[in-house]
Formats: structure tokens, C-alpha cells, sequence
């Protein structure tokens, strides 16, 4: 989990307007720990990760948080939104930074994917792309100026690597403290590819 000193978090500090505006993910100016969500509001899921050590790092406009955990030795990042589904997005920080750089819809594209596996995904993700370059023409400038700076890992196939963390990796398993599991966004309303 990156800290208040770590050089990565100052870039993401330095550049969060533009993270904000143009990807919708919110850096916080550091991270808070799950306490700070432990009470359910409409605007902000209230969550517990058993037996792991869970920091929120950052957010996006719809109230989703991005969640660091850590259990042993293994370390993984969640999407966790208000309404109850809970997304696998990354092993880090940097990684979850570069797929929300590489796809800043890729809520909208699991959310619209039909299922029938990888190359239906990537059908909607061009769709989702043509829309958002059209809407922000600067798009594409904007991403090749974030990744340089913030010295992002390269994800040679944005569209895979989202489709292997959302179908093919184990899920975490997230409580609300209500009692309450949160579900796969992709697995709800069709059979897992």
C-alpha cells in the first residue's frame, strides 16, 4: 500500500485534477482506513475485508471506493460501490491507476458486457471508446501524459487484463456489516464465461 511519503502518491497528488476530471478516480490525500466506512450511507458503502488489512485510497463520483487489502502475503485491490458489488481491479495502486488511465469506463464496459467472453468484451470497449474520445477529444493526450508521468506499468491489452481480474481471478469476499455480502458486478444476470 503506498503511503503519504511514497513518490508515486505525490505524482497522483500533482496530477489529481486531471485524474479527477478526466478519469473520474479521486486520489485521497491519504489513505483512510475502513473505520471511516463502517457506517452505511447511500453515498458511501459500508464495508468490512475478514481478516484483512484494508486501506480506501481513492474514490470516484458515484461514491465507489477503491480499497487496498492485504491478508498474508497476498495484496489486491477492490472497486466497491454503493450498490453492493464489488470488482477486483488491480494488485496495487499503480495498477489500478493504469487500467482507470487505459479504460476510464471500464465500470460502464463490465456493466454492459453481454457476456460470451473476451471478444464480446472488447466489441463494447471499442464502442465505449469511439464515445468517450468523442466526448474528450483529448483523451488519448491526456492518457500518454499520465502514463509518462506517473510512470504507470504498461498494460499491453487493457481489455484482457480487466477480463482476467474480473472473471479469472479468485474473489474476495466482502461483508457489509449489516450482514450482508457484496456481490461480482460482472456475475450478476448471467453464468460466470
Amino acid at each position: 500500500m503506498a503511503g503519504a511519503r511514497d513518490p508515486f502518491w505525490n505524482r497522483l497528488l500533482e496530477v489529481s485534477d486531471v485524474l479527477v476530471y478526466s478519469f473520474d478516480f479521486e486520489v485521497l490525500e491519504r489513505p483512510l482506513g475502513v473505520e471511516a466506512y463502517a457506517t452505511e450511507a447511500p453515498w458511501l458503502p459500508a464495508f468490512v475485508v475478514p481478516d484483512a488489512t484494508v486501506s480506501v485510497v481513492g474514490r470516484n463520483g458515484m461514491g465507489a471506493v477503491y480499497a487496498s487489502c492485504q491478508r498474508d502475503a497476498i495484496q489486491c485491490c477492490l472497486h466497491i460501490d454503493p450498490r453492493g458489488t464489488v470488482v477486483r481491479v488491480g494488485d496495487d495502486l499503480q495498477q489500478v491507476v493504469a487500467l482507470v488511465v487505459a479504460l476510464p469506463y471500464w465500470p460502464e464496459l463490465l456493466a454492459q458486457y453481454p457476456g460470451g467472453g473476451l471478444s464480446a468484451l472488447r466489441d463494447v470497449a471499442q464502442r465505449l471508446e469511439r464515445e468517450a474520445c468523442d466526448d474528450f477529444l483529448q483523451l488519448p493526450a491526456a492518457r500518454e501524459e499520465l502514463q509518462t508521468f506517473l510512470q504507470l506499468p504498461t498494460l499491453a491489452d487493457p481489455v484482457r487484463h480487466l477480463y482476467e481480474l474480473a472473471f479469472e481471478q479468485p474473489p474476495v469476499t466482502v461483508w457489509s456489516p449489516h450482514g450482508w455480502r457484496y456481490e461480482s458486478q460482472v456475475l450478476r444476470g448471467w453464468a460466470s464465461p
